[in-house]
């Protein structure tokens, strides 16, 4: 992978560094790593293939070639914490990234992270958060199936995932890809920074196919079931249900389809 990305500078910081690798556990270990050595913010770890790669409350997250695998260090203060979520931004920003690099793609988001094309799913973004001495520390990782080989995924994943290329029947490199999402993604950063958001959460609200629709939202003590009314001013996902409404902040949440 060409570092063609290496001069990026999220929002203006200076010194932000860039590490490419063949192959790593985690993108997102390496990053919190370098930001514990002082890496600032924009700091961006890409690797070709992880061994460990992970997702949401910790499931495996297969990694094999093919795919783009980066972990970009964020410094939102508490302020900006509360507006949007970072993964909300880069679900779109690699939804946005799709289509301006794959001819005919038109990809959706299902919400909170993950990017569908053709109902299967093509990227899945994971936020960690934590805390440290300068404030609050997020590491965003992204995975996207680029040109990876469908065959190549987990069993259990094959019905359901998919790859840019499978999808479309061709894909951009993973480099021209990364470099499309960095710069979706810091405009959409750095509008949320300066207290913006609402044409975002437009954006994001028209690549959900699941708005206005029955959904279930699998949450941590209860299954929640209603009509996905739309999205509220910091991202949460309103559901109708039984004449009241109820923002969900975290969960899974698959459609209803008609018997």
């Amino acid at each position: 992978m060409e570092q063609a990305t290496s001069g990026r500078r999220l929002t203006g910081q200076p010194g932000a560094t860039l590490e490419v690798h063949d192959e790593l556990a985690s993108t997102n270990d390496r990053a919190t790593a370098l930001a514990a050595e002082g890496a600032p913010e924009g700091s961006l770890v890409v690797a070709r293939r992880q061994t460990a790669g992970r997702g949401r409350h910790g499931r495996p997250w297969a990694s094999p070639p093919g795919g783009l695998y980066a972990s970009l260090v964020l410094r939102p203060d508490e302020a900006m914490l509360r507006r949007l979520p970072a993964t909300l931004l880069a679900g779109l920003a690699v939804a946005e990234a799709i289509d301006a690099t794959t001819p005919g793609a038109r990809a959706e988001l299902k919400w909170p992270n993950d990017v569908h094309l053709g109902g299967r799913k093509v990227s899945g973004i994971l936020g960690e958060l934590t805390r440290d001495a300068r404030g609050p520390l997020l590491v965003l990782g992204l995975g996207v199936n680029v040109s990876t080989d469908p065959a190549a995924l987990p069993a259990d994943l094959q019905a359901t995932a998919t790859s840019i290329a499978a999808a479309c029947g061709a894909a951009p490199g993973p480099e021209v890809l990364l470099g499309a999402f960095l710069e979706r993604f810091e405009a959409h950063y750095d509008a949320v920074r300066q207290g913006g958001g609402a044409t975002i959460l437009a954006a994001a609200s028209a690549r959900m196919p699941a708005l206005g629709k029955p959904v279930r939202v699998r949450l941590v003590d209860r299954v929640l079931e209603g009509t996905a009314a739309g999205l509220n001013a910091t991202g949460g996902l309103v559901v109708e249900a039984d004449g009241r409404r109820e923002t969900v902040v975290a969960g899974e949440v698959e459609e209803v389809r008609p018997a």
